[in-house]
């Protein structure tokens, strides 16, 4: 594992343009886009928008034009052993292909009714199958493209299927076995992206209450605004500066059940973290009595 904290590239620069609500220049925007970057891209063949709902119906409510419809359990699935998980890569593949997908395809994810998380989790989820360098989140979401009078469509798109094919890195996803090998390393930082209120308080219909030791508490609601859009880059640095979390730090964002600490992560790629997500999170790690955890617990 490197020990260093990844140097910020070309494109998270643009990333932090796009946060700061200055529109990127460039045809590889990096981890955020604005509307107006999206519309002078819309005729672009390439181009991929994946309107993430939890039901059609909010997708068939309208959309930016040529939007294709994406249920977020394609790709994060809840199984009788976990909750919110990445399904077999199969058929995040599969589902990939049936959106039109293909490995030189640039896609702008688009969440809607202000749910930072699901979008953020797909982000993530696409960076693991290594398209994360071609993928944008629409910043702000859908509401902030209708906020700008852009246009709307309630056409259901059609698409060409695709030809994707994963390449999975394996610096994005970690498990259980190694979370609990690393979590007391020296430079390695465990951030905990759910509610100060899980952070401390106990149980929450879960086994045990609190937190994996040493971790650090930052709720991923500090990251974006009441428009559901990212804060500043000088922001987040002092979001994460707050919470404990140092220059060269290695981190591990992790949650509840693998939801709310994904906007964690996206922000931690676009202040040049080296980071990685426990996909597993709280959910899992306390259902192991084996493993320790801080905070006020009921045994």
């Amino acid at each position: 594992m490197r020990s260093v904290v990844m140097l910020l590239c070309c494109a998270c620069l643009f990333a932090g343009a796009a946060a700061a609500g200055e529109p990127a220049a460039s045809s590889s925007p990096g981890i955020l886009v604005t509307p107006s970057w999206l519309a002078a891209h819309l005729e672009d063949p390439h181009l991929v928008v994946l309107h993430v709902a939890s039901l059609r119906a909010d997708y068939d409510a309208g959309h930016v034009p040529g939007a294709r419809f994406l249920w977020p359990t394609r790709l994060a699935e809840n199984t009788p052993e976990q909750t919110s998980v990445m399904p077999p890569v199969e058929a995040m593949v599969r589902a990939l292909r049936d959106l039109g997908v293909n490995n030189d395809s640039r896609i702008v994810i688009c969440q809607t009714l202000g749910d930072v998380a699901s979008a953020a989790r797909m982000y993530l989820t696409l960076d693991r199958l290594g398209i994360g360098d071609r993928t944008s989140i629409l910043d702000g979401g859908f509401e902030a493209w209708k906020a700008e009078g852009r246009p709307v469509s309630t056409a259901r798109a059609a698409a060409r299927r695709g030809r994707f094919v994963a390449h999975l890195k394996d610096d994005v996803v970690v498990d259980l076995n190694t979370v609990a090998a690393e979590y007391r390393n020296p430079g390695v930082r465990l951030v905990d992206g759910r509610p100060a209120s899980y952070f401390n308080a106990p149980n929450h219909s879960f086994v045990r209450g609190g937190h994996i030791p040493g971790a650090k508490s930052l709720p991923s609601s500090a990251l974006f605004d009441s428009t559901d859009r990212y804060v500043s880059l000088d922001s987040l640095k002092r979001c994460f500066a707050a919470a404990g979390v140092q220059s060269g730090d290695r981190l591990i964002a992790y949650c509840q059940i693998g939801r709310s600490a994904c906007p964690v992560y996206v922000a931690a790629k676009m202040l040049g973290y080296e980071v990685r997500f426990y996909d597993g999170s709280f959910e899992e790690w306390s259902r192991h009595r084996e493993l320790p955890v801080e905070g006020k617990t009921t045994n």
